[in-house]
């Protein structure tokens, strides 16, 4: 244990700056007042007249100046050992202790010398004792028995000589101040040791805490490489297969459209244009993956979502596996996308489902919690905050994972089982939608035992914005514009984009021109911009210029010109939300033949120009200047 801090930290400066160093302070308990009187002669003589002093100094030095380096010693007298304990106590309490006690041996009738000495001590352990004995009542061997070894503790024998009391005196009164000097100094020594340590202890908590913050931070910064690399794989990857799948659901839309084919081809068709939709919503996921197109959380009820996924699960998790769902009463409505939820619930299912390939017991239950202070927040989980929350719990008894594949779990591509049942990413995508609703996710497993998740998500109107709109509205109603033919520009760099939406549009009776990118649109412009009505351009374009580049350069010509952006990628990754709006002046791929019809009616009756988005990152770089009329 470190001893307590004194108030200067130099062993010197705490013995020079103790009064108690000097201290002369003699207690005599005696119940003979005479002979307290002659310890007053011998020890204080100045309290008595000349002819006392000079007799004294003389017995004891030979000469009267040599009275005149004896201490003046500062006595206080008891009669019975209870008034000696008051004394001790009292000196203490003011800061003024004693350095020597003399003590009669007998003090009838209360307590003797040996048991005064031994309460003294109990007191003042540091007390210098003379005790005054005839050696009738008690031998050295029994005053050793009562009291133990002790080197404050000597015999002045009665009858007792005046130098010998002076002696034991001066002696004993030094040799309390130097015990005093040398205890101060080595607390000193020990408080000069305590500090070296505890600032040594802090420089290593600091160097251990910057190590601990590095590690994180680079663990940190790998992660969010790895999920900046995935992103963009994910992003390009949707890019392009969204470009397919227009092409894909724009040649089946215009066949099933007409109406000519045999019911069985009719039939199949429908089913693979049901299939491409279905693989459109697959990239979608993909993209939500990249934490970039999530639906905007509204408040829900917990309960009734989680029920509506019941059926579903039980199938999924087969006869073997025992579902069991609970609800707290009265939980509050939370944020949270319902489509998301339901993700987050299917995938911990099957992972649940999976640690326990013989069967058992899968319990979802909610529940309510409060986070009171930022110290709660903290004992959570390290995105936990203060708030209300629902505290959704999905729990099973299976195999369990040990710490090292806890701390991995929700790592993309990162998974425990064998190659073709697992691509690793289910987890991190839970992870990633608990984040977007607002909540965070934690996990306890016990290998043998079982793991249990628990996704926390916030109370509605806790803090939170309940009415925020979803991004886009995709409430078409399908061709409802009768609109003339006329000519538009299409610019797209995939030929078979350009080629299904030629074909769509020429079907209508439009006249279509076709750019692979910005310049040459440019160019078409420059050539045919008093015949051209609409301009449907990709945002994603090869070379120097993005469709928004090339908007704002056609803007500057006709600043009433409609221009309808499409795009494989959301419309978050390229840095636009807000002026973007589904079916007026954006298209998100794959779209359909009802889509682009729809929306080209719309922006061709309209006749005006919604605006284009500025992006916050991209520069016009199309030097052409706009053709003067």
């Amino acid at each position: 244990m470190n001893p307590p801090r004194p108030p200067s930290d130099s062993a010197d400066d705490l013995v020079s700056q103790d009064p108690l160093h000097v201290n002369h302070r003699i207690l005599i308990v005696d119940d003979n007042t005479t002979i307290h009187e002659d310890f007053r002669k011998i020890l204080s003589p100045t309290d008595f007249g000349e002819t006392d002093l000079n007799m004294v100094e003389s017995a004891v030095f030979g000469d009267a100046q040599a009275s005149k380096s004896m201490p003046d010693f500062e006595l206080a007298f008891a009669a019975q050992g209870d008034g000696a304990v008051k004394l001790v106590e009292m000196g203490i309490q003011q800061g003024r202790p004693f350095a020597l006690a003399l003590v009669d041996v007998r003090m009838p009738p209360g307590m003797d010398g040996i048991a005064t000495i031994k309460s003294l001590w109990r007191i003042q352990p540091d007390l210098q004792v003379a005790i005054c004995t005839a050696y009738a009542d008690y031998s050295w061997d029994d005053m050793v028995d009562h009291l133990g070894l002790s080197h404050r503790l000597m015999i002045l024998k009665k009858p007792f000589d005046p130098i010998e009391v002076m002696q034991i005196a001066n002696a004993l009164t030094s040799k309390w101040a130097f015990e005093r000097e040398s205890a101060l100094r080595q607390l000193g020594l020990q408080t000069k040791l305590w500090d070296s340590t505890k600032r040594a202890e802090d420089v290593y908590a600091r160097l251990r805490q910057e190590h601990d913050d590095r590690v994180r931070l680079e663990q940190d910064i790998r992660k969010m490489q790895k999920m900046d690399a995935l992103g963009g794989l994910a992003a390009g990857i949707a890019h392009d297969f969204n470009n397919v799948l227009t092409v894909i659901q724009g040649h089946l839309s215009m066949n099933l459209m007409t109406g000519d084919q045999p019911p069985g081809i009719s039939d199949s068709m429908g089913e693979v244009l049901l299939a491409a939709r279905r693989a459109a919503d697959l990239t979608k996921q993909l993209l939500n993956f990249t934490s970039r197109d999530y639906k905007a959380a509204r408040p829900m009820v917990l309960a009734d979502e989680i029920e509506s996924e019941v059926e579903l699960l039980q199938r999924t998790l087969g006869s073997q596996v025992e579902l069991e769902v609970t609800h707290a009463q009265d939980l509050p409505e939370v944020m949270a996308d319902p489509g998301s939820l339901g993700q987050i619930v299917v995938n911990l299912a099957v992972n649940a489902r999976d640690a326990m390939p013989k069967g058992g017991k899968l319990s979802i239950s909610s529940r309510h919690v409060h986070l009171a202070d930022e110290e709660a927040a903290r004992d959570v989980h390290a995105d936990a905050r203060i708030g209300h929350f629902a505290l959704l719990s999905v729990s099973d008894n299976g195999t369990g994972m040990p710490p090292e594949v806890v701390k991995q779990i929700f790592d993309p591509f990162f998974t425990t089982k064998e190659p073709g049942r697992g691509t690793g990413m289910g987890l991190a995508m839970v992870r990633g939608l608990a984040r977007h609703m607002g909540g965070w996710v934690t996990v306890n497993s016990v290998v043998g035992v079982g793991t249990d998740f628990h996704i926390y998500l916030p109370i509605a109107g806790d803090g939170l914005e309940t009415g925020t709109p979803p991004l886009f509205n995709h409430d078409f109603d399908g061709l409802l514009h009768d609109v003339s033919p006329c000519t538009l520009l299409i610019v797209d760099d995939d030929a078979s984009v350009r080629h299904v939406m030629n074909y769509v549009l020429e079907n209508q009776g439009h006249t279509v021109l076709a750019a692979k990118d910005a310049h040459e649109a440019w160019q078409m412009w420059r050539a045919h911009r008093h015949g051209i009505s609409l301009v449907i351009s990709d945002i994603n374009l090869p070379g120097d210029a993005s469709g928004f580049d090339l908007g704002r350069a056609i803007l500057g010509d006709d600043a009433t010109l409609p221009i309808i952006f499409t795009s494989g990628y959301c419309p978050d990754i390229l840095g636009q939300t807000t002026s973007l709006q589904l079916g007026i002046n954006y298209l998100p791929k794959p779209f359909d033949v009802l889509d682009l019809l729809n929306a080209v009616g719309q922006a061709l009756t309209t006749g005006i120009s919604r605006g284009l988005p500025v992006p916050k990152k991209q520069t016009a770089k199309l030097e052409l200047p706009p053709q003067k009329v």
